[in-house]
């Protein structure tokens, strides 16, 4: 019987219509766009919607069929799926509907009386479904370029602002404030973290925290991906899950380090954001994170001209302090036996002149003058550089060192020294040093009777360790080596340990102690820009 409408028969026809759409796909080399339709079901869900919004237009329900290929047009351009390939869909159906009304025809399923203004109809349809999938293209082009040009004009006034700011509070304020203005939320937070732990977190507007968005940070720094809060306040990882969000938080990575997270919220409902929002957002972070580098950076660099002011200063005074010591030594110890010697000398003369038989014992008298002025010598050298480092080596100065101390300060130090260290002697001698003056802090600070020094040996490297178990002190915020003008030993020993290309660490709190960590690496010379 035949069919009294094309638009009946293509109803009747509609899936061998889609079978034979998705057979010309199949015979197309690959594409993203051949792969959508002829591989997944939503390809092929959007071919028999097509179809049908396309039978059911030809009698006159454009509108629905036309704003459809309006929205399929657009979201095709936004996927970035290449307008020549979505247009073959218009030829492809064109010879499948010559093929099947060509059969009817011959079949006499179909009068061709009866077709002439249906198939006219058809033909320009589709002809306006081209225009109108062109178009969507063309108009989503415009628009993704400009917002491009919105995006990269708000980076530019971003970094343009970011760079003249000089501390972290001034940076997260504006990066807050410029994230809640372009994605359109109401809260923004940002916490920056050391050693594991939060060391400081600011909201925006201010007193706006919550319990819940901290919560989500915490998961977000463990796990180190971005996490996402929906409307049902679920917590996940995929981006492209739900379009409408409550929470974001990304972590802030930069050069394979996290400095912190930051979340962006609303209270009510949820707000738009996708990949494109997430890698928009990626790039304000980026420039977020270089500039609390730098700040870091010329922050370090204005702590160690500091330190460097002072230490020098204080190497100075230093000096100064050791000439005049030295110049009394001299005067007390050598200077005096010398006078003594010259007298003797002047009196053995007169002797020798009167009775010689007294000038032996005279003799001998200037023979203890002598040697005892030697001896005064020696201990005036060592002071000024141990000899023991330079003959028997570190662990031997070091225990002279410490045996010395003992009986002077009544302070106990137990001891765990190897035997033989093999170590340059400029590194030997900068971990006597630090000896020296750690036990002189001990004495002077710690107010305790007991201490520990340990020296070992670990891969290249060779460790001395000093602790005490006494009051200890707080190290100040920003600047652990410097607790006065007056009294930089913490610095001066951190400075001797990284000329010689070493490690110093610091651990104490107040009532729990003191414990001093030089690392060296053994049997490596100073190099020449460490001696300058």
């Amino acid at each position: 019987m035949p069919f009294k409408s094309l638009k009946a028969y293509l109803q009747h026809t509609k899936n061998d219509i889609t079978q034979k759409m998705r057979e010309r796909w199949l015979q197309q080399p690959w594409s993203p766009y051949q792969d959508f339709i002829s591989q997944t079901d939503e390809g092929q869900r959007r071919i028999r919607i097509w179809i049908s919004l396309l039978i059911d237009a030809i009698d006159g329900n454009h509108e629905e069929f036309l704003k459809d290929q309006q929205q399929v047009g657009y979201a095709r351009a936004v996927k970035g799926l290449k307008l020549e390939n979505v247009h073959k869909n218009f030829p492809f159906l064109m010879e499948i509907l010559w093929e099947i009304l060509s059969e009817a025809l011959a079949k006499k399923e179909l009068q061709s009386a009866d077709l002439y203004g249906e198939i006219q109809e058809l033909t320009a349809l589709l002809f306006e479904d081209y225009k109108i999938i062109a178009a969507s293209y063309v108009k989503t082009r415009e628009e993704i370029i400009s917002e491009k040009v919105l995006q990269l004009q708000a980076l530019f006034d971003f970094t343009r602002e970011i760079i003249t700011l000089s501390n972290v509070e001034d940076v997260v304020k504006l990066i807050l404030n410029k994230a809640i203005t372009l994605f359109g939320v109401e809260d923004g937070y940002l916490a920056l973290y050391r050693d594991h732990n939060i060391k400081e977190f600011f909201c925006h507007p201010e007193n706006r925290e919550s319990d819940q968005v901290r919560s989500i940070i915490e998961k977000t720094w463990n796990l180190g991906v971005p996490l996402f809060l929906d409307e049902q306040e679920t917590i996940y990882s995929d981006i492209d899950r739900f379009k409408l969000k409550r929470v974001v938080t990304i972590p802030i990575r930069i050069h394979g380090h996290c400095h912190g997270v930051i979340a962006l919220g609303t209270r009510m409902r949820g707000f738009r954001f996708t990949k494109k929002e997430l890698d928009f957002l990626y790039q304000f972070i980026h420039m977020m994170a270089v500039a609390m580098e730098n700040i870091d950076m010329l922050g370090k660099i204005e702590q160690s001209r500091y330190e460097l002011r002072l230490l020098t200063t204080k190497m100075i005074t230093i000096q100064e302090e050791e000439r005049r010591r030295l110049a009394g030594d001299i005067h007390d110890t050598i200077a005096q036996g010398l006078t003594g010697i010259s007298y003797k000398i002047q009196f053995c003369k007169e002797l020798f002149k009167k009775t010689p038989e007294l000038l032996v014992e005279q003799f001998d008298s200037l023979l203890e003058t002598v040697n005892r002025t030697v001896d005064q010598s020696r201990e005036l050298i060592s002071s000024l550089r141990p000899d023991l480092i330079d003959t028997v080596g570190l662990a031997p100065a070091l225990k002279r060192h410490i045996s010395n101390f003992e009986q002077e300060t009544g302070i106990r130090v137990a001891t765990q020294l190897p035997q033989n260290v093999q170590l340059s002697s400029e590194a030997s001698i900068c971990l006597f040093r630090v000896t020296q003056e750690a036990l002189m802090n001990v004495y002077k600070h710690a107010e305790t009777k007991s201490a520990e020094i340990t020296l070992q040996k670990e891969d290249r490297y060779v460790i001395l360790i000093v602790e005490d178990n006494g009051k200890g002190f707080d190290t100040i915020q920003g600047f652990p080596w410097i607790k006065g003008q007056d009294k930089l030993g913490l610095l001066s020993m951190k400075e001797r340990v990284e000329a010689v290309g070493g490690s110093f660490a610091i651990h104490t709190e107040i009532h729990k102690g003191c414990r001093i960590k030089a690392k060296v690496p053994s049997g490596t010379k100073v190099s020449h820009h460490a001696q300058n």
